[in-house]
């Protein structure tokens, strides 16, 4: 199957997954995580806002922020994702060309960052992921070695993601029912 088709695929049954299953699923999955020892040990931590068709992370965000996290949340800025720091729902602005809250403020360097989590149109048990073709989230990751965990929904896991030589595994993938981790990582996520 072709990037292309999966992405279709995907887009087809999130069309027909209830938004409250999302969000029963999106508290399954950032439990888990949070219970991991990388986010614990964690004071920086980026994630996403997400969009309505994502797994739904803005109750997390703002609990992780409460709690005393310091949460950044990527702005596109060009071709590339720049990391601002998230102060709450009211620092976000979705005045922008893909209408997505973005935060407002100035971008950080991404080697402070000591764990991000990324969305993903769907991820595989070899810890690939397809995102929605911008290489946003691919390019980011170029550039940084700090620990990665790729969230989605259970029906977008599936058995494989097409991949391209400049596609990076994630070190943990998390679905409501499913934890896959880099066995050299092993030890930041059990």
């Amino acid at each position: 199957m072709t990037k292309k088709e999966l992405r279709k695929q995907i887009k087809d049954l999130k069309a027909i997954t209830p938004v409250a299953l999302r969000q029963v699923e999106a508290d399954m999955v950032f439990n888990t995580i949070k219970a991991m020892p990388v986010w614990q040990q964690a004071q920086h931590i980026l994630c996403y806002w997400s969009l309505p068709d994502e797994l739904p992370t803005h109750e997390s965000v703002n609990q992780w922020l409460a709690a005393g996290k310091n949460i950044y949340l990527p702005r596109v800025v060009g071709d590339d994702l720049g990391i601002v720091p998230y102060h709450g729902p009211q620092s976000l602005d979705d005045n922008n060309k893909f209408h997505i809250g973005e935060p407002v403020g100035d971008a950080v360097d991404p080697s402070c960052l000591e764990l991000i989590i990324v969305p993903a149109v769907a991820l595989d048990a070899k810890r690939n992921r397809l995102g929605r073709g911008k290489g946003f989230y691919d390019r980011l990751l170029s550039t940084t070695a700090c620990p990665t965990i790729g969230v989605v929904c259970d029906f977008q896991f599936v058995d494989e993601v097409p991949v391209e030589p400049h596609d990076r595994p994630l070190d943990c993938v998390v679905t409501s029912d499913t934890v896959i981790t880099n066995p050299e990582k092993q030890d930041l996520f059990a």
